[in-house]
């Protein structure tokens, strides 16, 4: 007769490591959870004309401008934004980041040279 118990062992062993591994990964899940919701309030809040965009990235700061904005902006309108919220910016840097961030979903082309926030 064969026995078991070493086979039991290793088993219970492995599914107590494999139930760790559930909760540690319930517990990232979670916290992405939160941190996608604490994102997605952020990228809906409107920029204030003269807050601070020093620290953001430059594509962050082209959607903040955007969304605070009433109208589809050019390039050189959102150069002019940036730049005079002191993040110096160009139109030909501006196209730059506009392109990525059109890829991305996060900005759309309402017609030829104008953008607003998706």
């Amino acid at each position: 007769m064969t026995s078991y118990g070493g086979d039991l062992e290793q088993v219970e062993k492995e599914l107590r490591a494999a139930q760790r591994e559930w909760d540690l990964l319930g517990a990232r899940i979670e916290g992405l959870k939160a941190q996608r919701e604490a994102l997605r309030k952020l990228a809906r809040a409107p920029f204030v004309p003269g807050e601070e965009i020093q620290d953001l990235t430059k594509s962050d700061a082209i959607v903040t401008i955007l969304r605070a904005s009433h109208k589809p902006m050019t390039l050189g309108e959102i150069a002019r934004a940036m730049t005079d919220a002191g993040k110096k910016t160009t139109s030909n840097g501006a196209s730059v980041y506009i392109d990525t961030l059109l890829k991305a979903g996060r900005v759309v082309r309402v017609q030829r040279g104008h953008y607003r926030a998706a």
